[in-house]
């Protein structure tokens, strides 16, 4: 079974109302926005996470990055290992480095290997890797001497990740309309504790189909398309005919 794990900002609300939201449609573990670059803390970092626990998922951390050198990446591991400790983030959690800024220069996995190697030093054994397909692709990471194995990446709009034998995939930025980015969790990583390397396990990728919904369409128009019953696509989607869908919105369509 594929287990689905949010990640949140300040963007996102910090009330229980809203993560009850989360954890209705499955959600079983998120992840907090802690720190970017060596000054900004999440103001919200403190009530999402507490809210998360409450409605009883797991919970961890994870930091935009801006290190341009090795002195930046460790300065930038001390702010979110140090921030985490401060929040009491169990040491259990998963820390992650989000790279992805396009201003993003210098030996990027040299980089993110030095930054996650100070987060360990802190006291938090297991991390990740938060970035684009894309990025792997092209070559800005080599995969085999990264420290993370799992490996947590971004893919919209299609039916795979793109990589083989991905930990965890981002499939969309506003899942059923909650204005909340989605992953499938395929080894467990966040959602199951278990951390450090994939035991030669191979993730079975399921074949999901999204449709973007387009002005003027109807949930009656979207279904024909795909020949399925609108009640059924509804349900689907967590929601019912008379739910509201705008331009933007992703619908999960089998």
């Amino acid at each position: 079974m594929v287990i689905l794990m949010a990640d949140v900002s300040s963007w996102q609300p910090e009330s229980d109302s809203w993560f009850h939201q989360l954890a209705d449609v499955g959600v079983k573990a998120v992840v907090v926005k802690l720190t970017e670059g060596t000054t900004y803390r999440n103001p919200k970092a403190a009530t999402q996470l507490a809210a998360g626990r409450r409605m009883g998922m797991q919970v961890h951390g994870y930091h935009y990055a801006h290190y341009h050198n090795s002195a930046d990446a460790v300065a930038e591991g001390r702010f979110f290992g140090t921030t985490a400790k401060a929040l009491g983030l169990p040491t259990e959690s998963v820390m992650v480095a989000d790279v992805e800024d396009p201003g993003l220069t210098g030996e990027l996995t040299g980089l993110t290997n030095v930054f996650l190697q100070t987060v360990k030093a802190i006291g938090y054994p297991h991390t990740d890797l938060y970035t684009m397909t894309s990025w792997l692709t092209t070559r800005r990471f080599d995969r085999v001497a990264l420290i993370p194995k799992n490996l947590w990446l971004a893919s919209y709009g299609v039916n795979q990740p793109g990589v083989d034998n991905v930990g965890t995939w981002q499939f969309t930025n506003n899942f059923q309309g909650l204005g909340v980015d989605m992953s499938y969790d395929f080894f467990g990583h966040y959602t199951t504790r278990l951390t450090g390397t994939l035991n030669g396990g191979v993730a079975r990728v399921p074949t999901i189909r999204f449709h973007t919904v387009q002005p003027g369409e109807s949930w009656w128009a979207i279904a024909h398309q795909y020949g399925h019953d609108m009640d059924k696509l509804a349900a689907l989607n967590g929601k019912t005919i008379l739910s509201v869908i705008h331009p933007g919105d992703q619908l999960r369509v089998n």
